[in-house]
């Protein structure tokens, strides 16, 4: 129980600073922002403030549920520090969107700043991990290569976690790329990566 108290904690923080923050909100917080960092698209803050607590709720619940519902779920205390690793940290990351989240919506920061970087040190979080990961229906490279077998496991997760380093790396750039070609920069990024991530299963699965 002492690995679950962590996400319990930031759960119970990240409501009270939301109701807390909640008065001070504008009646309409945006939900989606173009590469200007400006909202286009807006919600009452009713729905939208409680987006992220909701979030960080079911993960909560998803951790606890997981193992024991995964069909190889005597897999996991094979690398349970590392799983509660994972959950414990996405939680915290989404704590940290959350606070990003109205502070915007207070019009202290702007989102275009702030948001990938956020997704770049989870990136980089989770690349660090993977490696350590073992064959599981929910966490990790799930391809049809890897969950056939455990050493194409190993290897795509060795070598996907230094892709996803590189990828949060690049996430990180992003403040700092013309505002132009932000997006085209994060999507070729991301599907260049992850493709190369897919390949390596199926390469390392016809090397056996």
């Amino acid at each position: 129980m002492k690995r679950h108290w962590f996400g319990l904690i930031i759960l119970v923080i990240i409501v009270f600073i939301t109701c807390i923050s909640y008065p001070f909100l504008p009646e309409q917080i945006g939900m989606h922002w173009n590469y200007k960092g400006v909202p286009d698209d807006f919600a009452d803050k009713s729905y939208a403030a409680f987006v992220f607590p909701g979030i960080t709720l079911g993960v909560y619940i998803l951790g606890l549920l997981l193992p024991k519902i995964d069909p190889r779920k005597n897999n996991y205390p094979r690398f349970e520090g590392t799983y509660f690793w994972i959950i414990n940290g996405i939680i915290l990351f989404l704590f940290l969107f959350q606070i990003a989240n109205i502070a915007s919506s207070l019009g202290i920061i702007n989102p275009k700043y702030v948001v990938p970087v956020l997704i770049g040190l989870l990136f980089i979080f989770i690349g660090n991990l993977s490696p350590k990961f073992k064959p599981n229906y929910f966490i990790g490279i799930r391809t049809p290569w890897t969950l056939a077998n455990e050493d194409v496991w190993r290897k795509t997760h060795r070598f996907g976690g230094k892709v996803f380093v590189v990828l949060g790396i690049l996430m990180l750039l992003v403040p700092v790329i013309p505002a132009a070609i932000q997006v085209y920069y994060v999507l070729i990024s991301i599907f260049v990566l992850l493709g190369l991530i897919v390949f390596s299963s199926y390469y390392f699965f016809v090397k056996i």
